[in-house]
């Protein structure tokens, strides 16, 4: 599973339309202080998600892992050209995806066929899981069932679409949806009970299994797909020419490039998604490039310059060869010794991240980098922290992560627990110690079920990973359970995980005691058994004479008391040789016992010693540890230092030429304010001609209504004058006609010869 971050206060339950999706594209918008974004990033986020679920439940309706994969190009191609608002419109993505999918299985001009039990069988089912010991149960579900029933529970447990969902994706309602899931119910009760299930808690977990497939392996290709890289020869910030594309995260690319101004030096550039076309959004663009920055540890990435291109924030760190944690454990898990070497330096780098008030969130295997540095050896790797893109301060709100890497209280935030725990630095601690299990016993790594997200963050909160079960790990047990504790609390703190870490090399430590020991108590112990065995032998030499003669005494004594009763003066000589012979004897039964009094205080003596030798021992072993952490911390120290000291002589630099700029910015700063000056006399001097001409232009307008008012006044004589002349014009007519000559008239009409007054 990829990063999925969260955000506590905005807590939905599992399975109610892709809640957990939903957060995640909030965080990431919200952690970037872009709250618009949420749809984008939902958007591009959509299909990732629930990519491996899809290709599950296509795989089991076709029957094939090759039709599935044709299947999920065509939901890649539909994400792809759908309209962010309309894909996250209730009741949700998850459910618009899985229609979208039964719709090709169903609205084909050649709709598939339910496959055979035959080709179900061929499918690559999950592994037997850890519910029951048997398949039997399992296969029944996935055969016995009818394809409606087997679907739609499928969807239901396997996928975990609530009802909602299920009634958009079959187009029914809610209620029919219940009461058919009702009714495969009853049959998987009655199958299950056949086969010795009876425990109702395990029936959801069961059917999960029954629809889980082994998880596809991740093409390289498909982490890019969607996002064009820059091309390659592209220069960013003016030095740096991208070589190529090595990696995508969250947030941003990675890529190989060139440092133009040092031949030879490559640089890794992370060049963010998003960009910031606000001051508020520049400033949320930088949150990881700050964070990075608050920490310095050898073991933790480190930057080394910045800018922005096309309005993308980008950022230079060192180029490091060599591989993840995750890729050198698809070869072999690490023996204890090397796991010491990788996981005390981070350790290390947590508590100084923790002490800088910086959690990282997403601590596992794929973020952590094994460098081979030049002239550290061959052999020699130094482990660092990647990607602090959803890294968080203490005071943020902000849980992100891995679920498979999940500590109990993160998960406890997101599944139906009534108490859910603060999260602290502890959950990083439980993530480094779960990394470092997977990396000793890397086929004890937890999976996501059938892509039941939600189910397994419900487990995560109410249970914590089991300890090394290989042998010659077993005696890991008791550290494990407190690095991985359910109990926040009872977890050590990074530093603290650092110290405790040597608890790899026990083994090591203890055979190399016993070997120190024999070898300087066994010499010892010889001498002194070969010194008390000589004298212990000389005294029992001497004793066992002592007691020859004394029987032989005795055999002497009886012989003549027989054959010479009546000498009694040999036999009182006899009887005086038996004493002298007995006490003789006693003599050595004390010498011995003085002797064996003697052997004992030896004994005592070389068991003091031994022991005396054995603290010693410990003591020297002890000092010796305390003088490698020491030198190691003096090596890390000198290291820290001389990387200060470049840091520093590189921010001097920096500073200085900064202080170049910033000079040359107050140069030019004065000149823009004597210039300012200039223009503001010249604008004064400005407005008064502007003044002077509004005052001349209002003497112009009055003088032009004064003009307007004496052309009105000439027209209307004018039109006066005309009409006039009209009117002379016709009375001159008038004459002309009347003068002009005519046939005569009778005289007896006046008006013919004289005019009238009126003419």
């Amino acid at each position: 599973m990829g990063t999925v971050p969260f955000l506590l206060n905005q807590l939905r339950p599992p399975g109610k339309g892709g809640a957990a999706l939903t957060q995640a594209a909030a965080s990431i918008a919200l952690s970037q202080g872009q709250p618009q974004t949420i749809v984008d990033v939902l958007h591009g986020r959509a299909f990732r998600y629930y990519a491996e679920g899809l290709r599950q439940y296509l795989a089991i309706r076709t029957g094939s892992t090759e039709r599935a994969d044709h299947y999920l190009s065509k939901l890649r191609a539909f994400v792809a050209k759908t309209d962010s608002n309309d894909l996250i419109q209730a009741p949700g993505v998850r459910a618009r995806l899985y229609r979208a999918a039964r719709g090709y299985l169903h609205n084909q001009s050649r709709p598939h066929e339910p496959p055979t039990q035959q080709v179900l069988e061929e499918l690559p089912w999950r592994a037997l899981p850890s519910a029951h010991l048997s398949a039997s149960p399992l296969n029944a579900l996935r055969f016995d069932l009818s394809t409606e029933d087997s679907e739609l529970l499928e969807l239901r447990h396997a996928r975990e679409l609530s009802i909602e969902e299920l009634a958009f994706v079959y187009g029914k309602t809610p209620r029919e949806i219940e009461d058919r899931i009702d009714s495969a119910m009853a049959q998987v009760h009655a199958i299950l009970d056949e086969h010795g299930v009876r425990d109702a808690d395990r029936f959801g977990r069961v059917i999960i299994e029954a629809f889980a497939l082994e998880t596809a392996p991740r093409a390289r290709d498909d982490a890019h797909e969607g996002i064009e890289p820059l091309p390659n020869g592209t220069i960013v910030g003016g030095r740096y020419s991208i070589e190529a594309r090595v990696g995508l995260g969250a947030f941003g690319d990675v890529y190989r490039a060139k440092d133009t101004e040092v031949p030879g030096h490559v640089v890794a550039l992370k060049l963010l998604h998003q960009a910031a076309h606000s001051k508020s959004a520049k400033q949320s663009a930088l949150r990881e490039l700050r964070l990075i920055a608050s920490v310095f540890h050898p073991s933790i990435v480190q930057f080394k310059d910045h800018g922005w291109f096309e309005e993308r924030l980008w950022f230079v760190m060192p180029w490091y060869d060599g591989e993840t944690l995750e890729s050198r454990l698809q070869r072999e898990p690490l023996g204890r010794g090397e796991a010491l070497e990788i996981f005390q330096p981070l350790a290390r780098a947590l508590a100084a991240m923790h002490a800088a008030g910086v959690r990282h969130q997403d601590v596992k295997p794929e973020n952590i980098f094994l460098a081979r540095i030049p002239g550290f050896g061959h052999d020699e790797v130094t482990p660092v922290l990647l990607d602090l893109g959803v890294a968080a301060t203490e005071a943020e709100m902000v849980v992100a992560g891995t679920p498979t890497y999940f500590a109990p209280e993160v998960a406890a935030q997101f599944a139906s627990v009534e108490r859910k725990p603060t999260v602290s630095n502890k959950a990083d601690v439980f993530a480094l110690a779960l990394s470092l299990r997977n990396a000793l016993e890397p086929e004890t790594q937890e999976d996501v079920a059938a892509g039941a997200v939600d189910t397994f963050i419900e487990q995560r909160s109410r249970e914590t990973p089991n300890a090394p079960t290989r042998k010659g790990l077993r005696y890991l047990t008791p550290f494990f359970d407190r690095w991985m504790s359910r109990d926040a609390e009872l977890r050590p703190t990074a530093d603290e995980l650092a110290e405790e870490l040597s608890a790899l090399s026990l083994p090591e430590e203890r055979k190399e005691r016993v070997k120190t020991i024999l070898r300087w108590t066994i010499p010892m112990a010889l001498a002194l058994l070969g010194a008390s065995g000589a004298a212990v032998t000389v005294f029992y030499q001497q004793a066992e004479t002592q007691r020859e003669m004394a029987q032989r005494a005795k055999l002497t004594a009886s012989g003549l008391r027989q054959d010479l009763a009546d000498t009694r003066e040999i036999a009182e000589q006899l009887e005086l040789r038996y004493e002298q012979s007995r006490l003789t004897r006693t003599e050595l039964a004390k010498r011995l016992a003085r002797t064996d009094g003697k052997v004992a205080s030896l004994k005592t003596q070389l068991k003091d010693e031994e022991r005396r030798l054995t603290r010693t021992r410990e003591k020297l072993a002890q000092n010796r540890q305390e003088k490698a952490t020491i030198e190691q911390h003096l090596s890390e120290t000198e290291r820290d230092l001389s990387a200060t000291e470049r840091t520093l002589a590189a921010t001097n630099q920096r500073l200085a030429t900064t202080g170049h700029k910033l000079a040359a910015e107050e140069e030019r700063a004065k000149r823009l304010e004597r210039k300012l000056e200039r223009e503001g006399e010249r604008r004064l001097e400005l407005q008064g001609e502007i003044a002077a001409l509004d005052a001349r232009l209002a003497a112009e307008a009055s003088k032009t209504e004064e003009l307007q008012d004496a052309v009105a006044r000439a027209v209307a004589a004018r039109s006066r004058a005309e009409l006039e002349l009209e009117f002379a014009e016709e009375e001159l007519e008038a004459v002309r006609k009347r003068s002009a000559p005519h046939s005569p008239e009778p005289e007896s009409n006046p008006s013919v010869d004289e005019p009238t007054p009126d003419s």
